[in-house]
């Protein structure tokens, strides 16, 4: 039963922000079984074959552990053989397109070709072709969306994008662009900062950014994306030279660093985006007031705490977190 502030925190953490360690384990299975049978359909010839060496990547928030409930999609890169294809400038830029041409002698690619240039949104279709042929998936439903395949199994709550990409010889990746070309990224630049940061505080920033996601959800919803947001964590963790000691320190520090950064461009940290804070400066401002405003909320909270008045802090979390808070005794 929860009967101070920090049990109120862990209870929450556990019930409502945390994925389930089973459905977690059964989520990188289904993942994993995903990538064997795409591998399979490339070592039979249905679709063109993948990279010799690394042959996928997992990347977004599952991967990094940032996920929060409920789970509705896992991101997978597949990493295809280029097999002698070029492009004209494979140099890192901001919003850089990279055209992809492929040598007649390229038969597995050379059938999802504008003449010789690859088109990614041909390279989807046939994945997704095939995949609905295996009968794992026949009843799955799989759809292509701007940048990758889309499969939902009725079996599983989340559903699988699948991006193809190549590897350049200068160490990044090109995939998709919604358009039939193809854009640079490399999401081991995300994982790197991620890892790196997290490590710096002994492991208490991925549980930091499921928590202060909970709250992005509730006050700015989808006008911040994750992507964003988890950047902005990751900058405020670099800010400190100590990690907040408590939930309570922890969420008045994140909302006063919002406040303030969320008024501000931010550039793509991989150098391929540019601005990614696409938002006019109404909408910036008001979100900063969302922000300042929930401080007020924070710190009457802490304040009825530092009174032994936990039943009043309790309901003032409540008020900022919502009724998945756990009631005072509860």
């Amino acid at each position: 039963m929860a009967y101070t502030i920090n049990s109120c925190f862990e209870h929450f953490m556990r019930d409502s922000v945390n994925l389930d360690s089973g459905q977690t384990i059964t989520a990188r299975k289904s993942r994993d079984w995903l990538v064997n049978n795409i591998a399979n359909l490339a070592n039979v010839g249905k679709i063109p074959s993948l990279h010799n060496e690394t042959n996928h990547l997992f990347y977004g928030s599952f991967a990094r552990n940032t996920k929060i409930r409920p789970l509705d999609d896992i991101d997978i890169m597949m990493v295809f053989h280029a097999q002698g294809s070029t492009c004209d400038d494979i140099s890192k830029g901001i919003g850089k397109k990279y055209p992809i041409r492929v040598k007649e002698e390229a038969n597995s690619l050379i059938n999802y070709c504008d003449g010789n240039i690859l088109n990614s949104r041909k390279l989807i279709e046939g994945i997704k072709k095939e995949l609905a042929n295996l009968p794992s998936y026949s009843k799955a439903d799989i759809h292509r969306n701007q940048e990758a395949v889309t499969l939902k199994l009725s079996s599983y709550d989340w559903n699988f994008d699948i991006v193809p990409c190549f590897c350049t010889s200068t160490n990044f990746y090109v995939i998709p662009d919604g358009q039939g070309g193809w854009k640079g990224t490399d999401p081991r630049i995300d994982q790197r900062r991620a890892t790196n940061a997290n490590q710096k505080f002994d492991g208490k920033l991925l549980p930091a950014i499921r928590l202060m996601k909970y709250w992005k959800n509730r006050y700015w919803g989808d006008c911040v994306s994750s992507y964003l947001f988890e950047n902005l964590m990751i900058d405020w963790a670099n800010s400190l030279i100590v990690f907040p000691q408590t939930y309570q320190q922890l969420v008045l520090d994140t909302l006063v660093f919002f406040a303030n950064k969320i008024m501000m461009d931010y550039n793509d940290p991989k150098g391929f985006q540019g601005n990614i804070n696409s938002l006019d400066i109404g909408t910036r401002s008001e979100l900063a007031t969302k922000a300042t405003n929930c401080c007020v909320i924070v710190r009457d909270a802490m304040q009825y705490e530092r009174n032994q008045q936990i039943e009043a802090a309790v309901n003032k979390w409540i008020e900022l977190f919502g009724d998945e808070f756990p009631k005072y005794g509860e």
